[in-house]
């Protein structure tokens, strides 16, 4: 039974953390879509650029994240699965 719990809070901690990748994804989305917004509003292409940039700063750090949470929670569930048998 506490070999359930710790894979079932495992499993959370997994699931918040896509979530929290997911959040990040959309927020990027959103400061890129303000980006083109702007840049049809007729405002500077240095505005345009420093909100496209920081949109795709954001994306790259936001796949940096995920790998990270995918090789931590992977090796941590594979470790707890080696130390059952």
């Amino acid at each position: 039974m506490e070999n359930k719990q710790i894979n079932l809070e495992l499993i959370m901690h997994f699931g918040f953390s896509v979530l929290y990748v997911l959040v990040v994804a959309v927020g990027a989305a959103v400061i890129e879509m303000a980006a083109r917004g702007l840049r049809w509003l007729g405002v500077s292409d240095v505005s345009y650029y420093l909100l496209s940039g920081a949109a795709h700063l954001l994306l790259a750090m936001d796949v940096v994240l995920f790998v990270l949470i995918m090789y931590f929670s992977a090796r941590k569930l594979l470790r707890r699965a080696a130390n059952e048998n």
